[in-house]
Formats: structure tokens, sequence, C-alpha cells
């Protein structure tokens, strides 16, 4: 992993608790991610993210590990309100939606969308996401 990685934030965003936790100790565990904060609604990953529309300044380089199957508000209605955000936030974001499922209509939809940076399987996979931060770095 680039020692830059070490700068990441990260945010989590899933409906289940369990697949919360795990990511959080995966990135923890391989040392992917010092600043991790995560959220089991969408919504309230978005209030969080709210602040930053005032002070875009403040916001550092995020990562978003982000469910596509949530109630209320699902991955796909995290990204219409989250590209509202202004252009300095989202140029310091890359988005991954994160998925157990195989539904192609989904993943096809996931993949076509300008602020997903690509779709992991769930559970993660500690290479498998460290192969998607450097193929997605900045110049990279």
């Amino acid at each position: 992993m680039p020692q830059d990685s070490q700068k990441l934030f990260f945010i989590l965003v899933d409906d289940n608790d369990i697949d919360l936790f795990f990511h959080e100790k995966l990135l923890r565990i391989k040392k992917i991610a010092d600043h991790i904060t995560p959220f089991l609604r969408a919504a309230d990953a978005l209030d969080y993210l709210e602040r930053f529309q005032d002070h875009p300044e403040e916001y550092r380089e995020t990562v978003i590990l982000l469910d596509i199957q949530m109630p209320q508000i699902d991955g796909f209605g995290f990204l219409e309100e989250f590209e509202k955000m202004p252009e300095e936030v989202l140029s310091k974001t890359r988005i991954f939606l994160v998925s157990s499922s195989l539904d192609h209509g989904d993943l096809s939809r996931g993949h076509a969308h300008h602020l997903v940076s690509g779709i992991l399987k769930k559970p993660l996979n500690a290479d498998e996401l460290i192969k998607a931060l450097e193929n997605t770095a900045a110049g990279g």
C-alpha cells in the first residue's frame, strides 16, 4: 500500500452492522486506513457530509465504501444526493459500491455512474480493495 494511503479517510455506509464491523476491522488490521467513520444509515452519512457543503476546504481525500441495497436511502439514492456537493469535495472522493448481490442491473448501473470508482464484493477482500485503491489513486 502506498504511504499516502494513511492520509485517506474512509466512510463506511452499510445497514448491516456485522458487515460494517468486519469492514472496519479489516481496514484497521491491514493498515489500509487510520481514519474510519462508519454509518448504518445513508441519511446519517449524508448529514455528516453536509457540513462540508459550506466548508469544502476542510474536506480531505476520502474513500466511501457504500452498500448498494439499504432500506430508506439505498446506494443510488446516496449518490444522487452526494453529487450535489461542491466540486472540491467530489474531486477528493472515491466511491466504491459494495454488494453481496449479483444483480446485473445494479452492477451495470453502478459501473455507469460517474461518481463510482468501482464495485467490490462483500465480504471485502483486503487485496482486492488495495488493488482498487491503487488503480484509482490520483494520477494512477
